[in-house]
């Protein structure tokens, strides 16, 4: 069904009571998204702002078009890494360019998605090796963590280069920040008390995050902080148009490269956490009633579908890639949300803040976003969960480590495969399909 969000809509705009669940839901997740959005646009390597503008229509038109009531959709850890990958390596490290090449990445992996949707294309995704994945995934989460470390010191960017070199390392220990050190470990220590102990009152539960922000800006404004800041947020919304391709001077072979790796990640994470959501059954109350479930079939084509336009509105929009996230879909879920209209309601409260409220970004440390990202990727490094695989199979377990040690040694390596064409992380996932399709008969049945 093209217009999906008509099996819902009529009912959210006729009933008080499930447009109630769907603003609450909707204002939760816009709490969320918009100190996330602005960290993960820095792991993206573009401008905080940018991560809002991907929290606005993207936001909404997947929900709209797309088939899960839940699917929260936005910038995600996993895919801003890969767009960083990516324009990184388009534009030969030219960051004036980066911007640029993140809208048309946008768009080109959007329409993709909506090609694989249109050609009924769903069934390629179930088979996907789900162990290529878990290694693949947990050295991104992996490198994505050692990333932002450089923000937790209060340190200028820094390469794994740069990491590797002796002499080089000790310079950069010696600039180490204190201050932003400090308020890293602080709230790492606040967001996993709210988020992981103190889980009798959910709502605080879920805006760990949301508080780590705030208390972060307040202490900024008080004291006299010495480390990097997030500094002006340029107000207002995006202008909406279409990006302007005739800027692009890279591999189309490689765009296509990084297209596709995108598009498959990136969906595969959004239709994981949709179908999880879908069975998941709801909780009750204290008489046993079932609470605010509502579920809809979860249809591949059709979340194709929502979230190729998510990324094309995305690119008019002025911002790079995203896709369904894993631990909003989750609060948006527990948060009561009866449908997609949560989604427009978080869309609405991100976008007022964008014309009015920018300035209370201002003060922002650095070392915050970049603790925010390591909070959310570390539980996928599931290093657990491939050593328990490797005990029950030992194939699918040699897989997954070497797709997970192939991921993390071939960016260090940076291996000229043509010219022009290096090896990175997408290296290792494609090395682990390689692997997965020399060994396939062996384990074809397992999967």
């Amino acid at each position: 069904m093209l217009f999906n969000f008509s099996t819902w809509l009529p009912e959210v705009l006729t009933d008080k009571l499930y447009l109630s669940r769907d603003v609450i839901a909707g204002i939760t997740i816009a709490m969320i998204i918009i100190p996330q959005s602005m960290a993960y646009a820095s792991l993206a390597s573009v401008p905080p702002v940018y991560g809002l503008y991907a929290s606005l229509l993207p936001v909404a038109i997947a929900a709209l078009f797309g088939s899960s009531r839940y699917l929260a959709t936005g910038p995600v850890a996993m895919v801003c890494l890969l767009t960083s990958v990516a324009i990184s390596s388009l534009t030969d490290g030219d960051t004036s360019l980066y911007v640029a090449y993140a809208v048309i990445l946008a768009l080109s992996v959007g329409l993709f998605q909506v090609l694989l949707s249109l050609s009924k294309a769903g069934k390629i995704f179930d088979k996907i090796p789900e162990h290529v994945l878990l290694g693949f995934t947990s050295a991104a989460a992996l490198i994505i963590a050692l990333s932002q470390l450089s923000k937790i010191f209060g340190l200028p960017k820094v390469s794994i280069s740069s990491l590797l070199d002796y002499q080089n390392l000790l310079s950069l220990c010696q600039h180490i920040n204190a201050q932003s050190l400090i308020l890293s470990v602080s709230m790492l220590l606040l967001m996993y008390l709210l988020k992981y102990k103190y889980t009798k009152h959910m709502t605080l539960s879920n805006l760990s995050v949301f508080f780590a922000v705030v208390l972060s800006i307040m202490f900024v404004s008080t004291f006299s902080y010495t480390g990097p800041i997030v500094g002006q947020i340029p107000a207002g919304l995006p202008d909406i148009k279409l990006p302007n391709l005739d800027i692009f001077n890279g591999s189309l072979p490689m765009l296509l490269i990084h297209t596709v790796i995108i598009a498959f990640v990136g969906f595969m994470e959004a239709i994981a956490i949709a179908k999880q959501l879908y069975i998941k059954k709801p909780p009750k109350d204290d008489k046993g009633v079932e609470l605010y479930k509502d579920p809809t079939p979860i249809d591949t084509n059709q979340e194709l579908l929502g979230q190729g336009l998510g990324n094309i509105s995305s690119s008019i929009s002025g911002s790079f890639p995203v896709s369904g996230s894993f631990s909003r879909s989750a609060v948006n879920e527990a948060s009561g949300a009866y449908s997609g209209f949560a989604s427009i309601v978080t869309m609405i409260i991100v976008s007022l803040t964008l014309l009015y409220a920018t300035p209370l970004l201002f003060n922002l440390p650095k070392a915050t976003l970049g603790i925010i990202v390591i909070f959310a990727v570390l539980p996928l490094i599931k290093i657990k969960e491939m050593k328990k695989l490797h005990n029950e199979n030992k194939d699918l377990g040699f897989i997954a480590w070497i797709t997970f040690f192939s991921t993390l040694i071939f960016p260090i390596l940076s291996l000229e495969l043509y010219e022009g064409v290096k090896t990175h992380i997408w290296t290792g996932i494609i090395f682990g399909f390689l692997i997965h399709i020399i060994f396939a008969r062996d384990y074809q049945h397992t999967d």
